[in-house]
Order: C-alpha cells, then sequence, then structure tokens
C-alpha cells in the first residue's frame, strides 16, 4: 500500500460533495456523444425533409409539363425544354410511337413523352423524371 494513502481517503468524508476530473470527463464523453447522436439525426431529417420538398414541387412541375405537352410546346419526335420561373429545369423528350384509330376514320399520333425537371445545379441538382403517353390532340399525321 501506497503510504499516505489511507490518509487521503480518510480525508474526504462521506458528507463532502463534488465529482472527481475522472468522473466529470466520463461524464463529458457521454454528454459529447450523445449530443453527436442527436445531431447527426437532425442532419438526416433535414437531408429528407429536403428532399421531400423537392419530390412534392418537383412532380407538381412536371406533371404540369406532362399536362401541357402539344399545347405550350408542340407534339413532335425531338426535345423541348426551358427554365420554369422559379429557375427548376424542364425538359420533354417525346418519340413519336403509334397511330391511334378514332371515329370515321381518322386517327391520330400516339407519343410517348417523358419529362424531367431539375433543380438548379446551386441548390443541388436532383432529377425527376415522369413518363406518359400523349395524343396528339389536332390528330396531325
Amino acid at each position: 500500500m501506497i503510504p499516505g494513502a489511507e490518509e487521503r481517503r480518510e480525508g474526504r468524508s462521506g458528507t463532502q460533495a463534488g465529482f472527481t476530473l475522472l468522473e466529470f470527463l466520463a461524464a463529458f464523453a457521454i454528454l459529447v456523444l450523445f449530443l453527436s447522436a442527436i445531431l447527426a439525426a437532425l442532419a438526416v431529417a433535414i437531408r429528407g425533409d429536403h428532399q421531400a420538398a423537392f419530390l412534392t414541387l418537383g412532380s407538381a412541375l412536371a406533371k404540369g409539363r406532362l399536362a401541357a405537352a402539344g399545347i405550350d410546346y408542340p407534339l413532335r419526335q425531338g426535345s423541348a425544354g426551358g427554365v420554369l420561373p422559379n429557375g427548376y429545369l424542364w425538359r420533354a423528350d417525346m418519340d413519336r410511337s403509334a397511330r391511334v384509330p378514332l371515329d370515321a376514320g381518322r386517327s391520330a399520333a400516339g407519343y410517348r413523352v417523358a419529362v424531367t425537371v431539375a433543380e438548379p445545379p446551386e441548390r443541388g441538382g436532383r432529377a425527376l423524371t415522369l413518363r406518359s403517353f400523349v395524343l396528339d390532340r389536332e390528330g396531325r399525321r
């Protein structure tokens, strides 16, 4: 036994309150681990919130561009695109697919349309594509 160890142990009475440096460091380390886990979970939640917001807005914009096929931009083989008022980029790729018979010997051209809406690169550059089959409203050949 180390000389004087009993004296030090006896010098600390049971009524004296306080923590040793080792106890404080252990508690601090546990607190740091707990806070880092909370911050990591918060970062994942914020990232998920941004992704959900993009999917909500992007799908509404892509649906609008699909509905505008043949109205705001012509249905023809190839691509059309532009920038929306909120800065998002859009592109419609059209591929003539088949002729669809209508009444009285008329037919309409059918197009496979894929509309892609993308965030500007400075906002993350995520993209969303919706696909549909659209009939040429004018029935052009």
